[in-house]
C-alpha cells in the first residue's frame, strides 16, 4: 500500500519540502536527538541538574519515569503536524523509527505497549488515532505486543491551556478499554511503555497512567517522540 502511495503521491522531506523521502539526509542530521545520560528521567527533558529539573520540579507523576527520543524542533515539529493534522500518516513510520531507537536499551521487550488515545473529536476530525499509528508501529520494530487498554473522553484542546490548566484538564480524560477477547483484569499487563507523540508538561500522561495504575498495572514507562521545552528553561 505505501508503495502505491509512494507512487502516486511521491513523499517530500517533513524539513525541506523537497521530493523524494519523508526525511532527506541533510534534514535528518538537523534532529536533536536527547542524550538519555544528561535527560531527566522523570520527565525527559534534556536540562538535568544537581538541584533537580526544572520542567518537573515541584510535580508528581504517576508514571515511573519518561523518555524522549528528540527535541520538538524542526524537522521534527512538522513531521508530527503533517501526521497529526496533515493526515500524512507515512509519518507514523518515520517518528515510530525515533522511538525504536530511542526504546534500545530501555524498553524490557516484556512490557506491553499501549498508545495514549487522542480525544473522540481529533480522531473524528482526523479520521484516525496518531497515537495508535506510532505505537502499532513501534510495536512490529520491536517485536512487542501493542494493546489499546486505555479509552479517551471529551476534554477541551491541551494547545490553548497553561501548565496547571492542562493537568485539570486532563483529571479523569481516559478510562480503561477491555481488548476484544479479554475477560479477565488479570490480563492487565503488569509492566506497560506509555506512547505518544509529545510531551510538553506531562499531564496527559500522568493522566493515562492514574487509570493503568489503578487497573493493577505495576510499572509504567512514557516513551514519546519528541519532548518540548518551556522558552524559559
Amino acid at each position: 500500500m505505501h508503495a502505491l502511495l509512494d507512487l502516486v503521491f511521491p513523499p517530500r522531506c517533513a524539513g525541506c519540502d523537497r521530493p523524494g523521502s519523508l526525511l532527506c539526509d541533510a534534514c535528518a542530521a538537523e534532529v536533536r536527538r536527547i542524550d538519555p545520560r544528561a535527560a531527566c528521567v522523570r520527565c525527559g527533558a534534556p536540562v538535568a541538574r544537581p538541584s533537580g529539573c526544572a520542567e518537573c520540579r515541584g510535580r508528581t507523576f504517576a508514571f515511573d519515569s519518561a523518555y524522549a527520543a528528540t527535541l520538538l524542533e524542526h524537522p521534527v515539529s512538522r513531521a508530527v503536524v503533517l501526521l497529526k493534522d496533515g493526515g500524512e500518516r507515512r509519518y507514523a513510520g518515520l517518528l515510530a523509527g525515533l522511538l525504536a531507537e530511542r526504546a534500545d536499551g530501555w524498553v524490557d521487550p516484556s512490557c506491553a505497549i499501549v498508545p495514549v488515545p487522542a480525544s473522540p473529536a481529533a480522531v473524528r476530525r482526523r479520521g484516525f488515532d496518531h497515537a495508535v499509528d506510532l505505537a502499532l508501529t513501534l510495536g512490529e520494530l520491536r517485536g512487542m505486543p501493542t494493546i489499546r487498554l486505555l479509552e479517551s473522553s471529551p476534554v477541551a484542546d491541551q494547545r490553548s491551556l497553561g501548565r496547571q490548566e492542562r493537568f485539570a484538564n486532563r483529571a479523569g480524560a481516559f478510562r480503561l478499554a477491555r481488548p476484544r477477547g479479554w475477560e479477565r483484569e488479570a490480563e492487565v499487563p503488569a509492566r506497560v511503555v506509555l506512547v505518544d507523540d509529545v510531551l510538553t508538561t506531562g499531564a496527559t500522561l500522568d493522566a493515562a497512567a492514574r487509570v493503568l495504575r489503578a487497573a493493577g498495572v505495576v510499572e509504567v514507562r512514557a516513551l514519546v517522540v519528541a519532548r518540548a521545552m518551556r522558552a524559559d528553561a
